[in-house]
């Protein structure tokens, strides 16, 4: 003899059931087993049109078979994961310096000190000269003209093509709107002494694009040309030439 007693408990997420159930065991007494389990609700979505279709009445061949005996599947496609075997190429390195052009920046370069000595040597050299100059007119010798004031007379009447004037100034054109004369000197400081750097700006003060660039003498300057046209700087490519005579007082 058995007795079976259930309670249903329904929320929105399970459905907690309670079964009872009287049974006797082997000495023959009544004993009373409460089970109690938890049901989860699935809700499960169905086409209406389905459902209708499900319910029409099967005609041919397939009038007794079961619903899915006529069901056909597409061609069997097995996926097979491969790694990719093609090489990446690798992302060149926007920071480059510009004294050893390796990926660091130039004040952080560990040639740097060497680079700085020789330009103090530099320095030092042109503070002699100039010194000397000026002693030599303090004492009446000849007197010190400028580079870019200079004319052919004074080279036994040779002309260097370029109205007289000794080509020291160069220009460097193609330059970002990042360049500012100490990088600029520090660059072409490699070839030789500069005497001065000038980039010249617009009304909003930027760079227009190009500066000018002055040695001390002409064999630096053909070096400069010869070594850093060409040369990337920042994101461009410097082109460096002569400067010509109408641009050369600046």
């Amino acid at each position: 003899m058995s007795q079976v007693a259930e309670d249903w408990n329904q929320s929105a997420e399970h459905v907690e059931k309670v079964s009872e159930v009287i049974v006797k065991n082997e000495k023959g007494e009544e004993v009373k087993i409460t089970k109690r389990y938890r049901e989860l609700q699935v809700v499960v979505k169905k086409n209406r049109k389905v459902d209708e279709r499900r319910k029409w009445d099967k005609f041919g061949e397939y009038a007794n078979q079961n619903p899915f005996a006529n069901t056909s599947y597409g061609d069997e496609v097995f996926l097979t994961l491969a790694r990719n075997t093609e090489a990446k190429e690798e992302k060149k390195d926007i920071v480059q310096c510009r004294i050893c052009k390796k990926n660091h920046f130039t004040t952080k370069c560990p040639y740097k000190d060497a680079i700085d000595l020789t330009q103090k040597s530099q320095k030092s050299a042109e503070t002699e000269e100039k010194n000397k100059q000026q002693q030599q007119q303090q004492s009446g010798g000849p007197r010190y003209v400028p580079p870019s004031q200079r004319s052919s007379g004074g080279l036994g009447g040779s002309s260097s093509g370029m109205g007289g004037e000794l080509p020291l100034s160069l220009m460097v054109s193609n330059l970002s709107e990042n360049a500012n004369e100490d990088d600029l000197r520090e660059l072409f400081s490699r070839c030789g002494a500069v005497q001065k750097v000038n980039i010249p700006k617009n009304d909003a003060g930027k760079p227009r694009g190009y500066a000018y660039v002055t040695y001390y003498n002409i064999k630096d300057a053909e070096k400069a040309i010869k070594e850093l046209k060409g040369h990337r700087y920042d994101y461009l490519v410097l082109s460096v030439e002569f400067a010509k005579r109408k641009t050369q007082n600046y």
